[in-house]
Formats: C-alpha cells, sequence, structure tokens
C-alpha cells in the first residue's frame, strides 16, 4: 500500500497546475515506457500513453506510474521523466 501511495504523490506533484488538453482530436495516442525519477532521484516505472503540444510550445504526456490507480496529464520533463528503450533496464 505504501508504494501506491508514493506513486500517487508522485504523479500529483508533477500534474499540479497541469490542465488537460482540450478534447480537440490533437491528442497522438501512444505507449512508451518511461523511468520517472522522484525528488530524491528514486526511479519508478511508468508508461507514457498520449502526447499533445499546445499552441504556445508546451508538450504534456498523460503519464500512468505503476502503483497508480489512474494516469495523470503532466508537462513532459525530459530531465525527470526518461523515455526507455528496448536494451534500458
Amino acid at each position: 500500500m505504501r508504494d501506491t501511495s508514493a506513486a500517487e504523490r508522485l504523479l500529483e506533484v508533477l500534474a499540479q497546475g497541469c490542465p488537460p488538453p482540450p478534447q480537440d482530436g490533437q491528442v497522438q495516442l501512444t505507449y512508451r515506457p518511461v523511468v520517472v525519477n522522484d525528488q530524491a532521484g528514486w526511479p519508478r516505472p511508468g508508461t507514457i500513453t498520449a502526447w499533445w503540444a499546445g499552441p504556445d510550445g508546451a508538450v504534456l504526456c498523460r503519464l500512468r506510474l505503476s502503483g497508480a490507480p489512474r494516469p495523470r496529464w503532466v508537462v513532459y520533463d525530459p530531465d525527470r521523466i526518461a523515455l526507455s528503450t528496448p536494451d534500458s533496464t
């Protein structure tokens, strides 16, 4: 249970102030495994299930973390959300 609440808290922090994109069909569905670093630098596995780029250049992703019940829209930050490659561990 502790892992679930830690994943939910991390998603809450990442999603803070991030509104969902408009429902205008410009959302790109995907399935990209990622590793998300929490504030202490610990890695947590997750998946990006959609991308959206706003007219202002902001890139949002719908992020699901292992142990969290639902995904959240967050601003994509490559310093905290690393795309996994097939040969990464």
